[in-house]
This record gives structure tokens, sequence and C-alpha cells, in this order.
């Protein structure tokens, strides 16, 4: 019996063969689809979950009275944690941002080869046993002094072969040349929230001779905060209970803090939000985790209605041999196990053609999604059966009501022809087809206003100019002498014929502030609170505002005997207009001359106009500019001709300056961009949801346009022979299934709408929401329809009316 199930089921399937391959084609990239985003979502849903103690770790934060929440804490509160609250059994820390170097390593008296990387941590000496890194070679242990532990990538990069433990590595930073001894080799898990490809100790810095004079990077210090600080608790502890008791003796030891709250964040938090409301810094965005997760369901959905939809018309074509079959004396549950046998098959070859699918195009779509996605992501218990279970229910479901509408018709019914009344005025496909272009004007819609979006954030005025400006990275490996090497590469930059403009800073637009910091008042007239406002501060030389275009408003730029003596020396410093209002001088008011108090008096010499030095995303922030010869970044602005030949003129002077240290360049419009990787990739995935989803939409129009030139084609002859001409006929098969993408239009229009608003919020400075893109939208949507639609229904009006008349 089951044999003969599938052997009728492939029978059938053969023999409706355009109504196959349509159902085939529409489930294949349904689903190759839908496992793509599940890719990506259970990627996202898992992320730190190798570590071990991922449901016993959290990390500790302030809120503040004006709600800012800050995870940059001082590095010395952590020790007095662990001693007052034995509820804490370990704590580590972690020190981002301010390791970054060059990483040098000479063998046996060969050349030197240098590294520069960006995503190196400070961290403590059992850091690798708090998160669990696999250890691949070596100790866990970073207690001792200069000891550092790599990832199995840049071991590689520096050792090749050879065995890394043992090996010593000179890291240059900010912090000068230190040798550091190689004691781990780990792998960095790709859904790990903390970066780190080099691990240097943490208690390197507790040598005075380490810090290079930067006594706020001492580890045991309470007043400057630059660790994120981790603490495991016991299973059983309350950590609401645990912040409550830390906030008290916070606010006892020090009475300025009287308004401020510490908070303990899950790490398994860390990631992904529990919910929209969450009020803690994530790693992930859990909007863009449910959006593409609502997209795979989505396109799945549609190609199972694309299903439902044809098989239903095409059940027309099979009453008749529903009506034999029951006379014979087959039962209703026998045929509708036979027609969930031609649903399972369909299924199960569209799943294994769409794993097929994924696979060639795997590689493609990790470039894309910027991650080492794979099918083996969803080797994860709950999303298999989640998966599985929706596949089939879905499968079941839809093939479950097919076979209901074929065997619930009369045997006599269907023998004598009739049955096509019972269901010419069935509502349900044309509901589907509305649902089916209502979604895919949306999709339509979203891409376009992402794209505003976009264009609007790339090419509004920035209150700068960034182009042709070419960014070469400082040096970093330092060496006697090393200031009077900067100043002289500075003034060769300024002798090549080809560079108008030239400036040096320690940080650039699109890149950074070199740190933010309260405590910033006006000098003997503070207001209340204000020494509790954050304000950026950004070191730069005299020609920094020249060079990208920023103007003054009032006053003057530093000069250069000013940035040379540095700002800590002169005090004087330059704001910007969102600074000169935090700290309470009106619009219209001389500031210059002026004084702010920052432990000690600085004199205000200029005010710049506001202008984005970050991304539209965000509001623009309070800049204090501090003078100083900088030369983390030298900036230098020429023209596009002959670029090449430019690099190398640059590289060579590089070269001959600062020996040891790599040449690195990027140019500054384009690293401007970068900010809007997130916008750009959204837009990419909801052209390809749009794409898809129209495409599924179109196959299911088509079929059912050829099926409604089939079952009306004596209708035609007869319209044909009365007069009608081919325009007539096109008209009267189109108008049906116009007037249900109208009506999806009609439905995707405010749907659309309310969730684009609801998107653009989170950008400070955004895009309006253009009458012509809900125009442009529905009627690109009526033309692809209409050009779906018109081969059949021009096809039929240009049939012969005899052929089809012959037999009446």
């Amino acid at each position: 019996m089951l044999k003969n199930y599938f052997k009728t089921a492939f029978r059938n399937l053969w023999r409706s063969r355009q109504f196959t391959l349509i159902n085939t084609a529409g489930l294949v990239l349904g689903t190759a689809v839908f496992l793509f985003i599940i890719e990506y979502v259970a990627f996202e849903l898992a992320a730190n979950r190798f570590n071990k103690n991922y449901e016993t770790l959290y990390r500790a934060s302030v809120q503040y009275k004006d709600g800012h929440t800050d995870y940059n804490l001082a590095p010395g509160f952590a020790p007095i944690l662990k001693e007052k609250f034995p509820a804490i059994e370990k704590y580590t820390r972690t020190a981002e941002n301010i390791g970054a170097g060059v990483l040098t390593y000479n063998k046996n008296g060969a050349p030197p080869k240098a590294f520069r990387e960006n995503s190196i941590l400070y961290v403590d000496g059992n850091f690798l046993d708090m998160i669990t890194f696999p250890i691949v070679d070596g100790s866990p242990s970073l207690k001792e002094p200069a000891t550092l532990a790599l990832s199995e990538p840049v071991a590689r990069k520096i050792f090749g072969k050879d065995d890394a433990i043992g090996k010593v590595v000179t890291v240059s930073n900010q912090f000068g040349n230190t040798p550091y001894t190689v004691k781990a080799v780990y792998k960095l898990p790709p859904s790990s929230d903390i970066k780190g490809e080099v691990l240097l100790s943490l208690h390197t810095l507790e040598s005075a001779a380490n810090r290079d004079d930067n006594d706020w990077a001492d580890p045991n210090t309470l007043d400057a905060g630059f660790t994120n600080i981790y603490l495991q608790l016991g299973k059983t502890t309350n950590a609401t209970k645990l912040a409550a008791g830390i906030t008290s003796f916070l606010r006892a030891s020090n009475p300025g803090s009287k308004d401020d709250m510490v908070a303990l964040q899950p790490f398994k938090n860390l990631h992904l939000a529990p919910n929209f409301d969450y009020p803690f810094q994530t790693y992930g965005n859990l909007l863009m985790v449910v959006v593409f997760g609502g997209i795979a369901l989505l396109i799945l959905l549609i190609g199972w209605v694309n299903y439902i939809n044809l098989s239903i018309a095409q059940s027309l074509h099979r009453a008749r041999e529903v009506g034999v079959r029951k006379v014979l004396g087959a039962s209703r549950y026998q045929l509708m196990i036979q027609y969930l046998t031609e649903t399972l098959i369909l299924t199960v070859s569209s799943t294994l053609l769409a794993v097929f699918l994924v696979k060639i195009f795997q590689g493609k779509f990790n470039d894309f999604a910027g991650k080492e996605l794979s099918l083996s992501f969803l080797n994860q218990g709950w999303i298999w059966v989640a998966g599985v279970l929706l596949l089939v229910v879905g499968s079941v479901a839809s093939g479950s009501y097919v076979a209901f509408v074929l065997t619930r018709f009369k045997p006599i019914t269907t023998i004598r022809g009739k049955v096509q009344a019972n269901v010419k005025g069935l509502t349900l496909r044309k509901s589907l087809v509305v649902f089916q272009f209502t979604i895919s004007v949306i999709f339509i819609i979203a891409t376009a206003i992402i794209y505003k979006q976009l264009k609007y954030m790339q090419q509004e005025n920035l209150g700068m100019n960034l182009n042709q400006l070419l960014v070469l990275q400082g040096p970093t490996v330092s060496s006697e002498g090393q200031a009077a090497r900067n100043v002289a590469f500075k003034n060769s930059l300024a002798q090549l014929p080809f560079v108008k403009k030239q400036a040096a800073s320690n940080n650039v637009p699109g890149v950074g502030y070199n740190f933010f910091t309260n405590g910033i008042t006006k000098f003997n007239d503070p207001q209340k609170d204000d020494e509790r406002k954050s304000y950026a501060m950004f070191i730069c030389d005299e020609h920094f505002f020249d060079t990208y275009g920023v103007q003054l408003k009032e006053g003057r730029t530093f000069t250069n005997e000013e940035a040379e003596r540095s700002w800590n020396n002169l005090r004087k410093v330059i704001i910007n207009e969102s600074a000169a209002r935090a700290l309470g001088f009106p619009d219209g008011e001389a500031v210059i001359g002026k004084k702010i108090s920052w432990g000690e008096a600085f004199e205000v010499i200029g005010v710049v106009k506001d202008y984005h030095h970050l991304s539209l995303r965000e509001d623009i922030k309070p800049t204090i500019y501090l003078g100083s010869v900088s030369f983390s970044y030298f900036t230098v602005q020429t023209d596009s001709r002959n670029m090449q030949a430019k690099i190398g003129a640059i590289r060579d002077l590089y070269n001959r300056t600062f020996p040891g240290n790599p040449f690195e360049y990027f140019f500054a419009d384009q690293k401007y961009d970068q900010q809007y990787i997130t916008e750009q990739k959204l837009g990419n995935v909801f052209i390809a949801a749009a794409c898809i989803a129209i495409f599924i939409a179109c196959l299911g129009l088509y079929g059912l346009a050829a099926f409604s030139a089939k079952q009306r084609v004596k209708e035609i002859g007869i319209r044909k022979v009365l007069g009608a001409g081919v325009a007539d006929i096109t008209a009267l098969l189109s108008k049906d299934f116009l007037f249900l993408v109208l009506i999806a239009i009609g439905i995707a229009i405010p749907v659309a709408w309310w969730a684009m608003q609801k998107w653009l919020q989170d950008f400070a400075y955004q895009t309006s929401i253009s009458w012509w893109i809900f125009f442009v939208s529905g009627f690109a949507a009526i033309a692809i329809a209409l050009l779906t639609i018109s081969y059949q229904a021009i096809k039929a009006a240009l049939a012969n009316p005899v052929k089809s008349l012959r037999t009446e």
C-alpha cells in the first residue's frame, strides 16, 4: 500500500510538471532563505555560551543620575568589592582600547617582524579561568607581569609553525616598548563578545616603569575608569540584592555618589537583551535578530502559501479523479494519505535542494554577514527540534488543507464536472495572494526607506570635509629621540610637492575621541550637577581644524608653540558649540578668554562650530580639544592623481623615519562610511528579501494565471467570436489579480510606515518618509504583477477560438 502511495504520487507530480516545478521552486527558495537566516539567528543566540561560567558571571556598571550607564570602572574598585562582599567568589578585569600597538619578534638575529594589532586587551591573571577560551597550548595563568597569551591566528602569524610558548615578543604601545613572554595560545570563539587576539597581563602596569608616566593606568587606581569588571557569584547568590548592597557601600564611602547606583548585568544577557526595554548595553541587537527571524518565517510562509494556492487551484483538474476513486471504494482517509504523500515528497525534495543551495552559496553569505556561519550552528538540540517541527507542521498543515479540500467533494458532483461552482468563489486563494503581495510591498518600502536614510547620512553636510584626506597610522615602536623623529616626519610631509595640508592628532573623525571625562565646570561659577556632565576629549595639533575643514565660530586655533608645549603645560583649550552650551555659556555670549575648571583653570581660546565627528546615529558630543603635537595619526590632504605613486613616496619617507613600524593608511571618507556598514547590510537583506518574496509570489501568480486561463478557455473563445480583441481578453484575465495586488498595497503602506517610523527613531538625525516611496513601491508591485500575468493572458487571448469551441 505504501509503495502504491509513493508510485501514484510521483506519477501525479510528473503529470502536472509545470505546477510541480513552480511549487518546488517556491519551496526551495523559501527554505534556503530560511536556513541562511536561521544560521545567523542561531549564531547570535549562541553568543558567549562556550564559557563554562556562563550562568554565574556578571558585568558591573554604575548608573548615574542623568540616566547614562558607565561600564568603564576604576580597576581598584574590584579588589575592594571582593574583600567587602563574600558573595563575590572571583573577579577579573579587562582593559580595552588602551593596549593597541605593534608586536615585534626577533628570531635568532633575523630582521625583526612587526605586526600591528588593534585587538589587544590588558587582563587579570585569572582571566582565562573565568572567561574560558579553549587553551591550545601553555598555561592559562597570566598572574606574572610581562606575560601574554595569543590567539591561534596571531601565534601562527608571528611564529609560523614554531612553538610559541616561552618566546619573547616586544609590545609597543602608549606605555612604551615592553618585552612579554608568551604563556598560552588559545582559540578565540567566533561567538565571543570579548574580542582579544592578544591578552596582556594587567599586572605589568603595576610597575610605574611599565606605564611610561601614564599613572592613570595603575591597576590599583580609584580615579580613572578604564576597565570592565566581571564578577563570578555563587549559583544561589541573588545578584539584585548584592548590587543593592554594593550601591549602599559606594554611597557610604563616597558622599558624591549618593545618586549613583551599581548594577550587575548577567553575562548571559551580554550579547542579546532579554526584552526590548532592557536598560543595559549589549553587543548584539535583539531587534535585528527578531527582524531577521521574522523575515525568514515570512519567506518560508510565502513558499507554503504558493503551494496551498496552486494546489487548491489545481484541485479542480483532479476533482474527477477524486470522484472515480471514491466510487471504486477509496476512503477519505486513504485519499488524504495519498495527497499528504505528494506534499511529503515535495517538502523533502525541496528541503534537500535548499540545503544543497545553502552549501553552494555559504561562502558568499558569510562574506555578506561578516561572520563564519554554517549549518553546523544549527547543531543545538532546541534549534533542530524547533526547525524540524516548524517545517513538518507547516508542510503537514499546508498539505492537510489541500487534502481536505480535495477529498470533501461528492463523487456524483465531481464526475458530472460541476465541482467548479463549489470552489470558484473560494476567498482563501484571493486572501493568500493578498498576503504574499502585502509582504512583498512591505519589503520594497522598507528597502527604499533604509537606503534613503543611508544616503541621507552619507550626503548630509557633516560640518567638515573628508574628501582627499589620506590618514597614516603614526609610529608605535618608539626609540630614543622619538619626539624629534615625529616632528621631522611631519615637517618632511609638508615639504612633499603633492601635500596641500597636513595635521597630526591622537584620533580622527569616524574612529572616535581620545577619552571621555567629567568634573569640568565653569571656573568659579559651577552650576548644580555640572561636574557630572560628560565631555569628549580630543587631542590634536594646530593644523587639525584647517585640514579637516572644521570652521571656527570665534577665537583662534592653537599656535605651533602651544601645541609643542602641550595642553597640560599651557592650559589652553578649544571647545565646540555643544560644549559651550553644556558649560553654561549662552549663545551669543563671548566665550574667548573665559576659563573652565578641570582640576586646574584652563583658558578657552577658540570655539569651533559643531560637526559630526561620528555617525549621524549619534548626537554631537560636547567636545574639548586639547593642543598637542600628536602623532597617533597623520592626515595628509592631496588630490587623487597618481595616488599610488604618492603613497609610495610617503611610505619611503615613513620607513626611513620610523624603522620597525609597519606602514598603514586609510582614506578618511571611506573610514567614516564604515560606520554605516550595519545599515548597508540591513538594506541588502531587505533587497534580497524583497526580490525573493516577489519572485516566489510571482511564481504563484503565474501559476494561478495559467490555471485561470485554462479554466476560462471556452469563455475566452466565445468572447473572441463575438468580437473581443486581445486587449479586452488581457484586461479580463488581469483585472481580478490586479485588484488583489491593489488591496495588498493598501494594507502594506500603513504597516510599512509604522514599522519604519519605529526604526528611524534609533537615529539622532533622520530622513523623512516621502510619499513618493509608497507610490513607486506600489507602482513597482503592480508592474511586476502585470508582467507576470500578461504572458498567460496574451497567450490565451491569441489562442484560436475554434480549438476551444469545437467540442461544444
